[in-house]
Formats: structure tokens, sequence, C-alpha cells
């Protein structure tokens, strides 16, 4: 169980936290793509891998390839689609619920974790 009341999801590259795994993706990549997933995290700009609540599967995208555009066609597009959905099934079987908080990307979910809120009287 998390100690975190909160996590983000956000979008890495492979290797954000090691330049091994960040050199063989980019070697093992075809023609000019890197394996990239999905990580529950706590909110904020900086974070070690040891805070990933829940790291999902890894799926390429071409390193020039915009990622929020979701016209077809885009590469692996479906796949990294498939990997969240995944990734959120996961987080809510493990108790976090999904936050109606959205950032500013597609993927950007919030979950929070705990009783939900009641409303006052």
């Amino acid at each position: 169980m998390s100690s975190y009341e909160t996590v983000e999801v956000h979008l890495e590259e492979l290797g954000e936290h090691s330049w091994v795994k960040a050199l063989a993706s980019t070697i093992g990549g075809s023609f000019g793509s890197a394996q990239h997933r999905f990580v529950a995290r706590p909110p904020g700009p900086e974070h070690r891998a040891d805070d990933h609540v829940l790291t999902g599967a890894t799926f390429p995208v071409m390193r020039l390839q915009d990622l929020d555009d979701l016209i077809e066609p885009n590469a692996w597009i479906e796949t990294a689609q498939a990997r969240l959905h995944e990734l959120d099934a996961e987080l809510l079987g493990r108790g976090w619920r999904r936050s109606s908080d959205s950032g500013k990307h597609w993927w950007s979910r919030t979950y929070v974790m705990g009783a939900p809120a009641r409303p006052r009287p």
C-alpha cells in the first residue's frame, strides 16, 4: 500500500531514471522510436524512480511524435491508450479512486486514496 494520498499519471521515457536504460531504449528503438510508459506518482515536477506507486507497460513512441495528437494516423496511439487503460484498471483495483481533476494531456489523470469526502451540511 502506498503512503501517498494523491498520485498523478505522467508519461516518461523508459530511461528517465537510468542512463543505461535510456541508451538501450535509443539503440533498441526502430526508426527513431523510444520506449515510453505511464507512471502513477506523487504530484510535482521532480521525482525519483522510488516514488512510482505503479509503473505501466512500455510502448514505442517516435521521438518527434506529438502524443497529444489523437487524430489518425498516429503511430502507436492505440497502444498508448491501451497501456493507460491497463494502468487505470490496476490503480482502481488497488483501491485508488479517479479524481475529477485533469491535467493538460489526455492521459493526465489524478487518483486519490481513502474514503471520499462527505459534503458538509
